[in-house]
């Protein structure tokens, strides 16, 4: 697996202890399970080609057209969706501002994303104005006014306040995108059995409880509930999702968390 996908370790320990219950519920052998990081702890997209090579077994990423093709996915949203919801990273002068703004000034408004991400198709399919710049730049410009906002999921958005102290960064109060953006694990498309394994092992944990109660115990869980209360959502049509993808959000409706 994976050494590191997301930035906050906290953040990462869930996806990891997710696939440890899947696969716990499902070791009909008594054997141990020995999770293994990647010792190169490479990023994603090359996490993503092991995967494929089958150098790696499994990571979890959000979902996209191209990786349920290269990959095989576990149709499972092991975030509840949370990474779907995106509030705004504006400059303190602009903290006010958005919550005034009317629909049409807001498409007008300059958003930032990365060069590649499913996020910017499903930007711009809405109406948004998008600049697409390495990772390196998006607070940069934000921090600068050359850009108005970063929409950040609320899973992430605090961590990357809390590791920049210095950045002229805060989050507008008043709105939040949101948009189905599912989170799954990938394996190889030669390990089809691992896959039917996760798949039975989460189904398992969701319906004895213990994955709601996995997820409930997570302090970015709380705060994103908190985060997102009193909030307006604007909601977001997404071109980017397969049709296995949308059934899996019909399928798992229940699980998917709604504000």
């Amino acid at each position: 697996m994976p050494a590191v996908v997301f930035e906050d370790s906290d953040i990462h320990a869930y996806f990891v202890e997710v696939l440890r219950l899947a696969l716990d519920k499902t070791n009909t052998n008594g054997r141990p399970i020995k999770v293994v990081p990647d010792p190169f702890n490479a990023n994603q997209d090359r996490v993503l080609r092991q995967v494929k090579e089958g150098s790696t077994d499994v990571t979890w990423a959000v979902t996209s057209e191209e990786r349920e093709r290269e990959h095989l996915a576990v149709y499972f949203p092991l975030a509840r969706g949370l990474l779907g919801y995106r509030v705004f990273l504006v400059h303190p002068d602009n903290q006010q501002s958005f919550g005034t703004r009317a629909p049409g000034e807001l498409k007008q408004s300059l958003s930032v994303q990365g060069i590649g991400w499913p996020d910017t198709d499903v930007m711009r399919f809405n109406g948004y104005r998008v600049e697409e710049v390495p990772l390196t730049m998006m607070f940069k410009l934000i921090e600068s006014k050359m850009a108005d906002y970063f929409p950040r999921s609320v899973m992430e958005v605090e961590y990357e306040l809390a590791s920049r102290p210095s950045a002229q960064l805060v989050i507008e109060p008043d709105l939040a995108f949101y948009y189905p953006s599912p989170t799954y694990f990938f394996v190889s498309k030669r390990n089809r059995s691992l896959a039917e394994r996760l798949k039975k092992g989460l189904d398992l944990a969701l319906a004895d409880g213990s994955l709601n109660a996995l997820y409930n115990q997570q302090a970015f869980a709380q705060s994103a509930n908190n985060m997102l209360r009193e909030r307006q959502i604007i909601r977001l049509q997404s071109p980017v999702l397969t049709p296995q993808s949308r059934q899996t959000l019909t399928r798992y409706q229940d699980f998917l968390l709604k504000h």
